[in-house]
């Protein structure tokens, strides 16, 4: 709810900041063009990012495993520049949740096994290479939040118009090993980083005042992670890298010229 409502005041903000500058002359439009015509778009998006599942502390790389559980949504503001240039701020929010191992096995993998031969003569730990008996389902979960400056470039003046683009983010990331009703967690952490995404997609202009988009959104920021005393108390993850959302983004986006 707290991050709803920071969503909601920036995006206010925006408007504000982005209604407020005069756009450059503009071309006449053609009889198929009279969204274009309007100074800026306000658009609401939803998205399912989809990829291959990151390594966790209980789980090497997937090799082809997909990503499983993810969506997105979002606000935008785009605001034309010329004819064929628009500037956008959006602000989205995805989650994606992985299944690792289910309640009472034991587990192991590449952490699990260096934890353990690194850690056994500590006092208290356990004498093992893997997780045993756990005692819950575990879930690893990535929330995310990202603030994003972009352009896109528009290809012809009709009412179906194809376009590429580019947007630099910061993004606020959240992760979790917790159990499968999120009320019992194993470690989490959380942090900031930044990182370019690049954008494809189509414009429909529906009617004199909305536009349907389909996108494709591509590459993901790395988030790296630590946690201390992950399942058990000698054991830490340290610096583990892992997307902050799917590499590749599927999204529909309505937009309003208000």
């Amino acid at each position: 709810m707290k991050n709803f409502v920071l969503i909601i005041l920036i995006w206010a903000g925006s408007i504000n900041l982005l209604s407020g500058q005069e756009v450059s002359s503009l071309s006449t439009p053609t009889d198929n063009s009279s969204v274009k015509s309007g100074k800026y778009l306000i658009g609401f998006n939803l998205v399912l990012p989809t990829g291959i599942q990151p390594s966790t502390a209980l789980t090497d790389a997937s090799f082809g495993e997909p990503l499983g559980t993810s969506y997105g949504f979002g606000i935008l503001i785009q605001r034309k520049m010329t004819r064929n240039f628009n500037l956008f701020f959006d602000i989205n929010m995805y989650n994606y949740n992985m299944f690792l191992a289910s309640q009472g096995s034991d587990v192991q993998s590449s952490w699990t096994t260096a934890e353990g031969a690194t850690h056994w003569d500590e006092p208290g730990a356990p004498q093992i290479l893997y997780v045993h008996n756990l005692p819950t389902d575990v879930h690893f979960d990535m929330q995310t939040t990202g603030f994003r400056l972009g352009g896109k470039y528009i290809f012809g003046a009709k009412k179906i118009q194809p376009w590429v683009g580019a947007a630099y983010g910061l993004y606020k990331w959240q992760v979790n090993y917790f159990n499968e009703n999120k009320d019992q967690t194993y470690g989490t952490d959380s942090g900031f980083v930044t990182g370019l995404t690049a954008l494809v997609g189509v414009d429909y202009n529906l009617a004199d005042i909305a536009v349907i988009t389909a996108f494709v959104d591509v590459l993901s920021p790395i988030a790296q992670y630590s946690i201390e005393g992950l399942f058990y108390d000698q054991w830490n993850i340290t610096n583990w890298d892992s997307p902050i959302f799917g590499q590749y983004r599927f999204g529909i986006t309505l937009s309003l010229a208000p």
